[in-house]
C-alpha cells in the first residue's frame, strides 16, 4: 500500500500554526542565540523554558529535551545502564524506533504480542518473555492508548526490571489519574511532524528522579555534567540536544494543545460510538482505567467477511479515493526485513531473540499479525474536523457493507 495524500485536503491541514509560530521563530533568528548553551550558561531561552513547560503539562518533575523521539528512548535506556547482552521487551505493534533504539544500545529487543481489543502490549504475556538477561520493558502507548501500567509495574517490580514508557503517541494520556510517562522510570515523547504537539522533529524524556535526569542530560550533551566546566566530559555521551528553533515552535504548540486535545477526545468518542454499531467494524478500545487518551491516530479493525471480502488494500483505497484520509497501521516489528533477516549490528549476538528467520513467522505472533492484516487508521487531524465530516466517514463505511469483489 502506498500513502495517499489527496484525501487530506478535505480535512484540517496539519500542522496548525499561526503568527505565534512565525513570530517565535523570527525572535530566535533575530536574537542570534540559536542553541541552548549549558545549564549554568544559557544561550537561548526556549529549550530551558520548554523543558519546564512540558514537564508541567505531563505532570513530571524533570524533562530533558532532545532532537527526536527515537534518541529519547535510546538516551533513557543508556541512562538506566541498558547495554550489551541485555534484553528489552518491546511491544510488537509500534514504529521501528521503539526497537531500533534498543539496538542502538547494543541490547536485544524481545517482541511481545498485543491485546486484540486495546491494540497495545498484552501485559499478561510479558512474564513468559522474561529471562535472566532481561533488563527493561518498553510499553508503547499506541495511538495514545495506555498500556495497563499498574499491572506492568507489578511485573517489573517483581523481576527488578526498568521501564521506559514510549509515549510518542500519548501526549496528555492518563491512566488511573496519572499521566503516562510517570508510571515507569522514564517516559519518552516525539514531536515529529505528525504528532499532536510538533516541531517537525524533536523529542523529550520525562522522569521523577533527579539522578536519572542528570544521567540522561549527560548522555545527550556529550558526557557533560551540570554546572561543570564545559570541556569536561565525565562519561560516554553524544549530542542529541534540541535546537532553539524546535523549542520555540513547541512552546507555541503547547498553548494550542489543551483545546485540540479536548476536541480530539470528543470526536473520538463519537466515532467509537457510531462505528462500533456497524457489524464488522471494531475501533481501538481504551484500556480499562484510562481517564484521558491522546488519540494520535484512530485505528479501526474490520472483518473482511462482513464487507464482501474486501482486502485491506481495497478497503484503504476505497476510503482514500472517496475523500477520507486513511493510513496503514505499523507493520509488526517481527515482520520487518531488518529483524527477519537479522540485518542489524555486527558483532552482537541476536541468537536468543524471539525473531529472525523462522522465529519471525506470523504464527508466533498471532494476535498482532491478524490485527495488522485487517486494520487501518485515521490520522489525528481528522479528529479536529466538524461533526458533519465525521458523519460522512461513518455513512461511507456503512455503504461499503454491500461491497462485493465482483463490483470492483
Amino acid at each position: 500500500m502506498s500513502f495517499k495524500q489527496e484525501a487530506r485536503k478535505f480535512y484540517p491541514k496539519w500542522p496548525i500554526y499561526n503568527e505565534k509560530e512565525i513570530n517565535a521563530l523570527t525572535e530566535v533568528i533575530k536574537s542570534g542565540e540559536w542553541w541552548c548553551g549549558a545549564p549554568d550558561a544559557h544561550q537561548g531561552k526556549n529549550v530551558w523554558a520548554f523543558q519546564e513547560e512540558f514537564a508541567q503539562l505531563q505532570g513530571s518533575e524533570y524533562c530533558v529535551a532532545v532532537c527526536n523521539g527515537t534518541v529519547a528512548i535510546e538516551a533513557a535506556l543508556m541512562a538506566l545502564d541498558v547495554g550489551l547482552g541485555d534484553e528489552v521487551i518491546v511491544s510488537d505493534y509500534t514504529f521501528v524506533a521503539s526497537a531500533s533504539a534498543v539496538i542502538a544500545t547494543n541490547a536485544v529487543p524481545i517482541f511481545c504480542d498485543i491485546n486484540p481489543n486495546t491494540l497495545v502490549m498484552d501485559v499478561n504475556k510479558v512474564e513468559e518473555l522474561i529471562t535472566k538477561r532481561t533488563k527493561a520493558i518498553i510499553p508503547v502507548h499506541l495511538g495514545g492508548n495506555p498500556v495497563n501500567m499498574e499491572h506492568l509495574m507489578e511485573v517489573a517490580l517483581n523481576h527488578d526490571l526498568k521501564v521506559v514508557e514510549d509515549c510518542a503517541h500519548a501526549h496528555g494520556s492518563d491512566f488511573k489519574g496519572r499521566k503516562v510517562g510517570n508510571w515507569g522510570d522514564a517516559g519518552t515523547f516525539s514531536f515529529q511532524a505528525s504528532k499532536v504537539i510538533t516541531s517537525g522533529e524533536g523529542g523529550a524524556i520525562i522522569c521523577n528522579n533527579g539522578e536519572l535526569a542528570d544521567n540522561i542530560y549527560s548522555y545527550i550533551d556529550c558526557g557533560r555534567k551540570k554546572n561543570e566546566y564545559f570541556y569536561k566530559h565525565f562519561s560516554y555521551g553524544t549530542n542529541y540536544r534540541m535546537t532553539e528553533y524546535q523549542a520555540a515552535i513547541l512552546r507555541t504548540q503547547i498553548q494550542k494543545f489543551s483545546e485540540q486535545h479536548k476536541l480530539r477526545n470528543q470526536n473520538a468518542e463519537y466515532l467509537m460510538s457510531e462505528l462500533n454499531k456497524i457489524d464488522g467494524i471494531k475501533t481501538m478500545e481504551p484500556t480499562l482505567g484510562t481517564t484521558s487518551l491522546g488519540w494520535y491516530v484512530f485505528p479501526i479493525v474490520f472483518d473482511p467477511a462482513k464487507f464482501g471480502g474486501l482486502t485491506k488494500s481495497k478497503f484503504y483505497d476505497k476510503l482514500n479515493d472517496n475523500g477520507i484520509p486513511t493510513d496503514d497501521c505499523y507493520p509488526p516489528l517481527h515482520s520487518l526485513d531488518c529483524f527477519k533477516c537479522n540485518n542489524l549490528k555486527k558483532g552482537i549476538d541476536y541468537s536468543r531473540a524471539n525473531w529472525g528467520g523462522e522465529k519471525s513467522n506470523d504464527a508466533h505472533f498471532p494476535i498482532v499479525s491478524d490485527v495488522y492484516s485487517r486494520s487501518i487508521e485515521f490520522p489525528q487531524e481528522m479528529l479536529l474536523a466538524s461533526r458533519g465530516k465525521l458523519d460522512i466517514v461513518i455513512e461511507f463505511i456503512k455503504s461499503l457493507k454491500n461491497t462485493t469483489l465482483s463490483q470492483d
